[in-house]
């Protein structure tokens, strides 16, 4: 398994095919909004858009399979997904006080992992390696937002969340979110783990927009993932609720 980081451009039919795959792997009512923020929206793509795809090397001549990506929004002039889904002026404020301090922001969202590669960790490894991509992409601060049963999941990936800021997410009536708003280098240097392999994540996208499949190796075992290993029961499946 290897992932790439590419242009997000509307007309290029890869982008299209890794969004129909996203879509698919959404498979749940209300679906149908989680690639707009990606795709369709005004607000969100006159902003530089990138994405980290995740490609299967199954072996016996089949080719490489697209089994996972997700998401990267750098702030410019548009909207981050969450400033609109989200339509939360405590978030909107915490943003701008950071925009207003020099910093430079970015969302990652809209992750996705195909079902035989759930539980392989590979949704955290996406995670860490968007953050490692956002930062080299001139953002100094991470956004993002998830409903309640997800945060776990993205602080072991070093995102900390507003806990006493649940809001209501406004693509799903009756789904509560909470918003983080980190910066980089805090994410990168919360634990020696994440220090570690974001220090080889980093190294690799020196060389190329690739962690090659050694590369996305090393990082797991550094974070503790067993991302080769048999697949286990877990879940990963989206930051921002609303794509």
């Amino acid at each position: 398994m290897h992932i790439r980081l590419l242009d997000a451009r509307i007309d290029d039919p890869a982008y299209h095919g890794y969004l129909d795959a996203q879509q698919r792997a959404y498979s749940r009512p209300g679906y149908e909004t989680l690639t707009k923020y990606g795709s369709t929206d005004p607000r969100t793509t006159r902003d530089p858009l990138k994405y980290l795809a995740a490609f299967d090397e199954p072996g016996s001549g089949e080719g490489e399979r697209l089994v996972g990506g997700i998401r990267i929004h750098r702030k410019i002039e548009g909207l981050l997904p969450s400033e609109i889904h989200l339509k939360s002026q405590e978030f909107n404020q915490a943003l701008a006080d950071e925009l207003a301090s020099g910093e430079s922001a970015a969302e990652i969202c809209g992750l996705w992992v195909e079902s035989d590669w759930k539980g392989r960790h590979l949704g955290a490894l996406l995670c860490v390696t968007a953050v490692v991509a956002a930062q080299r992409l001139g953002a100094t601060v991470i956004c993002g937002s998830c409903p309640p049963e997800r945060i776990r999941f993205y602080e072991r990936c070093g995102l900390r969340f507003r806990r006493d800021h649940p809001l209501p997410d406004r693509p799903f009536p009756g789904v509560t979110g909470y918003y983080s708003i980190n910066r980089a280098e805090a994410i990168r240097h919360r634990e020696e783990r994440l220090t570690e392999a974001t220090t080889l994540l980093d190294r690799a996208l020196d060389r190329a927009a690739c962690i090659p499949t050694d590369v996305a190796r090393a990082a797991a075992e550094r974070l503790g993932l067993g991302l080769f290993t048999a697949p286990a029961a877990a879940d990963n499946r989206t930051l921002s609720t609303s794509r």
